[in-house]
């Protein structure tokens, strides 16, 4: 493990740095598959002004996410840093006894570097379009670095609508899109919801209801990513072949997610929302397994040139 010189904390600091090859599920990307309406027309810079393509629609493995007791603990690299300052450490309080069953993870959000810098450079130039942070590995959010993470009063800065969905009502439609993810994809008119983990808000680190480290590291993967869109540092992917454009509300659909540690699934990527429970067998473990990392398939439609 690589440290740079981080002091003592109170808890490990565990993960593994992401084998490209053994721990993504490369048949996510499929289907690749010409979608509607089949034929596009794109602007274009001087002196060509448009171009004409082909639109394909593919999934493509976009971000890195970890979840983690440990402050400024990057699961997914199998690194920890010390910026000098102390931020909340994690509290899960599942244990057995325990009628207390919130939670608390700091989270990291940053490029999946393996794809940016091979195949998703390719797909840039086939695009015509700028990929998200491109070839410079960018990190997207460390939640340490943000007062909001931690306090739910001050995420509701974030998601003042929370105020409209916290009813019995609101969270029961909740279950029609746990049902939908699973079978399928989640609805994106209920997008208050994470389907089967719960609610998206509060867009923070608490979780008040959890049932296991992968149910909650799981929801706050999806909150997470809601949180980049709110932030406008997500766009919608999806919506016009020819570029991305700003969404402040998540488009559920467009996201899938696979569990990269402790034990990488590379057999299948859920759908935002979808019940953990098949992933969730032998995940979490004492130690070395109450950390986890998740790869984040994005839904990426473009019109393809010359």
């Amino acid at each position: 493990m690589l440290t740079f010189a981080a002091p003592a904390r109170a808890e490990p600091c565990e993960g593994r740095f992401l084998n490209p090859i053994t721990d993504i599920c490369w048949e996510c990307v499929l289907p690749v598959m010409i979608d509607a309406p089949g034929v596009c027309i794109c602007p274009a810079p001087f002196p060509q002004f448009v171009r004409f393509g082909i639109v394909f629609s593919f999934w493509e493995p976009v971000w890195l996410v970890d979840i983690t007791r440990e402050p400024f603990c990057f699961t997914n690299l199998d690194m920890e840093i010390d910026p000098g300052f102390d931020a909340p450490t994690g509290r899960p309080r599942n244990s057995v006894g325990n009628r207390d069953k919130s939670a608390f993870y700091q989270a990291h959000i940053y490029e999946n570097f393996f794809w940016s810098a091979s195949f998703g450079s390719m797909i840039d130039t086939a695009c015509k379009l700028l990929y998200s942070g491109g070839p410079n590995y960018s990190v997207e959010w460390i939640t340490e670095f943000d007062p909001l993470w931690a306090d739910d009063e001050l995420a509701f800065i974030m998601g003042a609508e929370a105020a409209l969905f916290a009813n019995p009502i609101a969270q029961a439609a909740c279950a029609a899109d746990c049902v939908a993810a699973t079978a399928s994809s989640p609805l994106d008119a209920l997008f208050w919801c994470a389907g089967c983990q719960g609610s998206v808000y509060p867009m923070g680190g608490n979780t008040a209801e959890q049932t296991g480290g992968v149910m909650a590291s799981n929801l706050l993967a999806e909150r997470l990513v809601a949180k980049m869109h709110r932030q406008l540092l997500a766009w919608d992917t999806t919506g016009w072949e020819c570029g991305s454009a700003p969404m402040p509300i998540i488009k559920k659909s467009q996201y899938r997610t696979q569990i990269t540690y402790p034990i990488p699934r590379t057999s299948s990527c859920p759908a935002y929302g979808a019940t953990e429970v098949p992933t969730a067998i032998g995940q979490e473990f004492p130690y070395a397994g109450e950390d986890f990392g998740y790869l984040i398939w994005r839904k990426r439609r473009c019109c393809v040139s010359n």
